[in-house]
């Protein structure tokens, strides 16, 4: 039988909860900065849309008291759910997805599948949910091509290898619910285009999503591209009581809403040309002359390599216009087919990689 006091304990802790607004706001986390080994292995894979040199993988999460759940994501006459990059998002062209699909871990490990833009409720790969890396606790999946290795210090803790941290916790997934929502959908999967928006879509999960650590961040989406990235998003979210929720949305709350200041976003305007630097100019193994050129362009080099010195050209969009190998023999590039613009010549020798920029006239 229950006592008054068991009475009075119950509905008082269910005041609590409903006098609770269970989002503590949006989380943006600077995942990854893709470097010229990721670049290369897009290209090599047919991306239709480049993975730039220095492109930024983002994060979203939900940040939630304990015992709240994320319900859905969604869009509404009234608030519009909107995603959105000045360029395109960028997706593995192999294993990429615009929603969570229960992609293998075994897949996730391969090529850049890890960086793939998306969204989703929680979960990553199978077995595995988003966490922000500041809280993974067990290492990384690591990458199959030995891709994905930038340790860019602006990202934090890079993604693989023997210090890596993936954002990758054990967990059960769910796999969303899409409603209302066909087309839209295609940017984030090897479609060119900067802008996802809906007034009555939806990607929910049944029962809500906690997340796998005391925090309760719960993922609602990755996002990679070398543009501005931009949100404006609404949520449903469960509280401990069952059957209660609260809906939040970017802005103009109506009767029983909430808003954040937190659920809109924009990035910084300015993102990296390149991440592998290696000192001035004056301090570079190779140069480049003339600069500006027209039919022809010498490598120069100031101090003695070992081994072969592999050559790419990157066009301002990123894309791979030649490939070749360097010698003190052959030091001569023709650019006569190449129009007129700027361009970057990446440099590899044992495993160290140098970037130039030179002028097409």
């Amino acid at each position: 039988m229950r006592t008054l006091f068991g009475i009075l304990l119950v509905t008082l802790v269910q005041l609590q909860a409903q006098s609770q607004v269970g989002l503590e706001g949006i989380v943006v986390e600077k995942y990854y900065v893709s470097d010229f080994a990721d670049s290369v292995n897009a290209a090599d894979n047919f991306a239709t849309y480049p993975l730039h040199i220095g492109s930024v993988t983002y994060r979203v999460y939900a940040n939630l008291l304990p015992d709240f759940k994320v319900i859905q994501q969604f869009g509404s006459q009234t608030h519009p759910l909107n995603i959105a990059t000045t360029t395109s998002f960028y997706n593995d062209p192999n294993y990429g997805f615009s929603t969570y699909q229960g992609t293998s871990v075994v897949n996730t490990r391969k090529n850049t599948t890890l960086i793939d833009s998306y969204l989703t409720v929680g979960g990553v790969a199978t077995g595995l949910l988003g966490v922000l890396k500041e809280e993974d606790t067990d290492g990384n999946i690591g990458n199959l091509q030995g891709v994905l290795a930038n340790a860019d210090v602006s990202a934090g803790a890079p993604i693989t290898g023997d210090d890596g941290v993936d954002g990758l916790m054990p967990g059960t997934p769910v796999l969303p619910n899409i409603l209302g929502l066909t087309s839209e959908l295609d940017v984030f999967d090897q479609t060119p285009g900067g802008t996802f928006t809906t007034s009555g879509g939806t990607i929910a999960a049944l029962g809500g999503v906690a997340g796998v650590t005391t925090t309760n961040h719960v993922l609602l989406g990755q996002f990679t591209t070398d543009g501005v990235f931009s949100f404006s998003l609404n949520l449903q979210i469960a509280t401990p009581i069952k059957g209660e929720s609260q809906i939040f949305v970017a802005d103009s709350p109506g009767v029983g809403e909430f808003t954040d200041s937190t659920l809109t976003y924009t990035s910084p305007v300015s993102q990296p040309d390149f991440v592998i630097e290696r000192g001035s100019t004056e301090n570079n193994t190779y140069f480049l002359y003339p600069n500006p050129c027209e039919d022809a362009l010498t490598i120069g080099q100031r101090a003695a390599t070992v081994g072969k010195t592999e050559f790419k050209i990157i066009d301002a969009t990123g894309r791979i216009v030649l490939t070749s190998f360097y010698s003190s023999a052959s030091n001569k590039v023709s650019t006569a087919e190449l129009v007129s613009g700027v361009y970057t010549m990446a440099l590899e020798n044992d495993g160290v990689v140098e970037v130039l920029k030179f002028i097409k006239q």
